[in-house]
């Protein structure tokens, strides 16, 4: 089975989309990505529908064991990612294969990023969302942020994604030359 296996949780690691709406009056807020703008450009950057589900990480990252062939894409605060301990790039869809380990440095600025996955996460959807909204321990995997030993299922890989390796976003970033894509 496709998936994320956590083997480390890093600080708060949830799973967030574009959140839920229309049950404020019930007491449930929106929840969903904090950062809408890197959330929604890493899924495009994959080939995701904008509000796909993706894992948010809060200050520091995680480390995430690849299970099966995937197309991912890290955006928002620069969060140094590592893949198999070579430095990627963010902002840009990149493969990972099977049995690879993405792992992140110490945060430069800002508190949140974002990694996409092609296809998005398989998690049950609750009053509309796949968000966490950790208060009441709903949505997400399980209401609850990522532990080592979570695995995290993701929706099949389609050709589509495939080719989706190497798009990269550089709007108000340093350039990035097409041909430094990840691999």
């Amino acid at each position: 089975m496709r998936g994320l296996k956590i083997l480390q949780g890093g600080f708060l690691t949830t799973i967030q989309d574009g959140g839920r709406f229309g049950y404020r009056q019930f007491g449930m807020p929106r929840a969903g990505a904090m950062d809408d703008f890197a959330f929604r450009v890493g899924n495009l950057l994959v080939g995701n529908h904008e509000s796909t589900a993706v894992l948010e990480i809060t200050v520091t990252g995680p480390e995430i064991e690849f299970c099966g062939d995937t197309v991912f894409a890290i955006t928002g605060a620069p969060l140094p990612p590592l893949l198999d301990g070579q430095t990627i790039l963010m902002w840009q869809s990149c493969l990972a294969e099977n049995g690879q380990v993405l792992s992140f440095g110490a945060l430069g600025a800002g508190c949140r990023a974002y990694v996409a996955v092609a296809g998005g996460i398989d998690v049950p959807v609750v009053m509309g969302s796949r968000s966490t909204y950790l208060r009441a321990a709903v949505g997400g995997f399980h209401g609850r942020k990522l532990h080592k030993g979570d695995f995290v299922p993701l929706w099949p890989l389609t050709p589509a994604a495939v080719r989706a390796v190497g798009q990269y976003y550089n709007g108000g970033l340093p350039d990035i030359p097409a041909a430094s894509y990840c691999g």
